[in-house]
């Protein structure tokens, strides 16, 4: 007899209410039956061996032609359920993976951002200075290192690299701190001229006269011979 009917009938003989089916074994007939729940219990847990869905654990070809059928509907939907959750399970696994990787590449965006913006900062802060600087010295600074106390907080370098307002901010400060800077040199109302330079004609012995040219002989030192 097949595993699956023998269970059933088991099941079904420990299910039947007291009276029906015979008596117990050892019972005297028409003698009330005094088991107690806690043997009860006992002895359907020795009698019915716990098994799992006969349907579901027993060879197909075991399972009776009626129910054959309906065993391997079962089946499907059990392979079916599983392989549903095995996908869920994947599903999650590689969000936790997703979730990861998107945590790292966020953290190496804000690294990266982090290491530009400072050397972007260095940058600005360079150009800044060197523009302070030519306008201060521009402006008669005697110092350089003075500049050391004017707020450049305000500048900004904007994207073709210029700096405004160095100029306005300088004035502002060598009104502030005049003496840090050269005193202005004064004009005189008496205007020193140049004296114009001194023609220098050039003798031409073609067009001389004789009296010219011992002249310019005698001037040079040389001596003529009579001619």
């Amino acid at each position: 007899m097949p595993q699956l009917l023998r269970s059933l009938m088991m099941q079904a003989s420990l299910m039947a209410p007291e009276g029906e089916g015979g008596t117990g074994g050892g019972a005297t007939a028409g003698a009330p039956t005094t088991t107690t729940p806690a043997a009860t219990t006992t002895a359907t847990t020795a009698a019915a061996p716990r098994i799992g869905n006969p349907l579901l654990d027993l060879p197909i070809e075991e399972v009776p032609d009626a129910w054959r059928e309906h065993a391997r509907e079962l089946r499907r939907e059990n392979a079916a359920l599983r392989e549903k959750t095995k996908a869920i399970d994947e599903a999650a696994a590689q969000a936790k993976i997703d979730d990861a990787v998107k945590k790292a590449i966020d953290a190496q965006k804000a690294e990266t951002k982090a290491t530009l913006d400072a050397e972007r900062a260095a940058t600005d802060k360079r150009i800044i200075n060197t523009e302070l600087k030519a306008a201060a010295v521009a402006l008669g600074i005697q110092d350089t290192d003075a500049l050391k106390l004017v707020d450049i907080s305000t500048l900004k370098v904007d994207e073709n690299g210029e700096v405004a307002g160095v100029t306005e901010l300088l004035e502002a400060f060598k009104t502030a701190k005049p003496y840090l800077f050269k005193a202005p040199v004064t004009e005189t109302s008496q205007t020193r001229q140049t004296p114009p330079k001194k023609k220098v004609e050039t003798f031409d012995a073609r067009t001389a006269t004789k009296e010219e040219i011992a002249a310019d002989a005698k001037a040079r030192g040389l001596h003529l011979k009579a001619f």
